[in-house]
């Protein structure tokens, strides 16, 4: 063992003893000794891809700007969004009618959901204050869709905060499982390849943390 991983190896062994939780260590000991990526072109491709993916979502969840959603998500007709999925993204797009859609599909439906809810939500507070008011009963009621959902908070800047970690990345041909831990959960996700570039093209919850 060389002088260098023995450092690393005590220095987790340190943060462990001084009560570090048991998944901040895990977490810390897969982005030194991480050796489920593949050292190929195409497992750092995805890897890339995906954190575009959660660049770009950062991104949109302060601008609203969605059009660089095609760029990593995708509809393939291989992986369709789960019946659950699908009638959220009915739900959220007004189309109760709607056979079938993909993961760019839902993407684009609840953002655009997010955004429009968020800028309701933005400008009956601002009439309120405007009017040194407290909100109407309507207004509250306004602020709510018929499920009962309610626009998260607008993100105070446009940039990424969340660290991921990857798991592992098993490229098969145009098809890639991705296991990833991205702080509050740790997801599969299903990445293609199309016209040599990976998209997303799914995701299965595998854990919510504590």
């Amino acid at each position: 063992m060389n002088k260098k991983v023995s450092i690393v190896l005590a220095g987790l062994a340190i943060l462990i003893l001084f009560g570090f939780a048991n998944r901040d260590a895990l977490r810390i000991r897969h982005l030194l000794t991480n050796r489920n990526i593949p050292d190929k072109p195409e497992a750092k491709e995805i890897v890339k891809t995906v954190e575009r993916a959660y660049d770009i979502e950062a991104e949109a969840l302060y601008t609203f700007d969605l059009q660089k959603f095609p760029s990593v998500f995708i509809n393939d007709p291989r992986f369709p969004v789960t019946s659950g999925t699908l009638r959220t993204v009915r739900e959220l797009t007004d189309n109760p009618t709607l056979e079938s859609a993909g993961w760019l599909d839902y993407k684009i439906a609840y953002y655009s959901w997010v955004g429009r809810a968020t800028f309701n939500s933005e400008a009956v507070h601002k009439k309120a204050k405007d009017e040194n008011r407290e909100l109407t009963p309507d207004e509250r009621k306004s602020l709510v869709d018929s499920k009962g959902r309610m626009a998260p908070a607008r993100a105070e800047d446009p940039i990424r905060h969340r660290q991921l970690i990857f798991m592992s990345v098993n490229p098969k041909d145009d098809i890639a499982t991705v296991i990833l831990d991205d702080g509050p959960t740790t997801i599969e996700l299903t990445v293609v390849l199309v016209d040599k570039h990976w998209y997303i093209a799914g995701l299965k919850g595998i854990s919510i943390h504590p």
